[in-house]
């Protein structure tokens, strides 16, 4: 009996890694505080996504002897990076809005006040200060908001899929076994 996953459960392993790996780089930010969690390095993590895209189109190729259709590796790679990416999402909203609130609101402070930085000089104080109002009204981990947030992901997701998938393909010849019968 083989331990290797097959296509679906590729996608469901690497889809509980991703989001795993994202929950932990969450958290990584958390425990470092609002400046960690809007430094570059919070940046780094678009790693995490590639990284995991890569190596669920690496494992489903794996699984097929070495070859992978286009439309295989979208359809294995996306339900990946959707399963991991609702993990993190929940994990994110429920640490934002039920763990810890006060550091929701720190980091609505904290992006309110980085916003009026860029913007100085660009726009008169009034303007700013009304755009830096209604944007600090604005819960950003709100279910509403949060939602809205995975449907965009989830494009930039599949975008990435299709990259991956682009990338990774490898077609079976189509007389492979002809001649070796």
């Amino acid at each position: 009996m083989s331990t290797e996953p097959s296509g679906k459960s590729a996608s469901l392993l690497y889809g509980l890694l991703y989001g795993a790996a994202s929950i932990a780089f969450t958290v990584f930010l958390y425990l470092g505080g609002v400046k960690t969690f809007m430094s570059p390095v919070a940046r780094l993590g678009i790693i995490v996504p590639i990284a995991f895209a890569v190596l669920t189109a690496w494992q489903q190729k794996k699984i097929q002897g070495g070859y992978l259709e286009f439309s295989e590796a979208l359809k294995t790679i996306f339900k990946a990076m959707v399963i991991g990416l609702a993990l993190s999402m929940v994990f994110e909203y429920i640490l934002f809005n039920y763990i810890d609130v006060a550091f929701n609101q720190a980091l609505m402070q904290a992006t309110s006040e980085e916003m009026e930085r860029s913007l100085k000089g660009q726009m008169s104080q009034e303007k700013i200060d009304d755009l830096v109002e209604k944007i600090g009204t604005v819960d950003q981990h709100s279910f509403k908001i949060q939602a809205l947030t995975f449907a965009i992901r989830c494009i930039l997701h599949f975008v990435l899929a299709l990259i991956v998938s682009a990338i990774m393909k490898k077609k079976r010849p189509m007389f492979e076994n002809s001649f070796n019968q």
